[in-house]
């Protein structure tokens, strides 16, 4: 998948150093903790697993579907975007991109892109997104990409019950 300024593409062993790297920063402990590894080859256990559940075909709602979200002008891997399952029969979205790359549109490039091409290929009905309330920026990475603020209650988000934003994008508003 091609935007404006990235390239989405499958991950591979070489993108480790990077998702390892990724995983460090603050924004991804703070967020994301249980995508912090505590060095190279667990990152590489995770990118090993990851690649495996690409075929035959993705499947976001049995398993998860990641991909890497590259820079088309220098072809560097600044983040991942996927689909896995939420509970049953639901599909949620996930991202994340490097500190040095945020605030440029890339999230909500990648995000759309992924998005759009999952409703209308994969024949979703509808993907959520869910943020902590106090996760601004993620929350304006969904609305800009087409996603509809659905609910906002206190769900059990990274170990503990927080006031949590739900949204939604479906086939109707892609």
């Amino acid at each position: 998948m091609h935007t404006e300024d990235l390239i989405l593409r499958p991950l591979t062993q070489s993108d480790v150093k990077v998702i390892f790297q990724l995983s460090q920063e603050a924004s991804l402990v703070e967020w994301l903790p249980d995508q912090v590894y505590k060095n190279e080859a667990e990152a590489a256990e995770v990118v090993d697993f990851l690649v495996s559940q690409y075929a035959p075909t993705p499947q976001p709602d049995i398993r998860p579907f990641v991909v890497g979200v590259e820079l088309k002008e220098t072809r560097e891997l600044i983040g991942h975007v996927g689909l896995s399952p939420l509970t049953e029969g639901e599909i949620e979205i996930g991202y994340a991109i490097a500190q040095e790359a945020t605030c440029k549109g890339y999230g909500t490039q990648a995000v759309a892109a992924l998005s759009q091409w999952a409703i209308s290929d994969l024949k979703l009905p509808k993907i959520h997104g869910i943020v902590a309330c106090e996760n601004v920026g993620s929350g304006r990475v969904l609305e800009k990409a087409g996603y509809t603020l659905e609910s906002e209650l206190d769900h059990y988000y990274l170990g503990k019950i927080r006031p949590c934003r739900r949204y939604f994008m479906d086939s109707v508003r892609s």
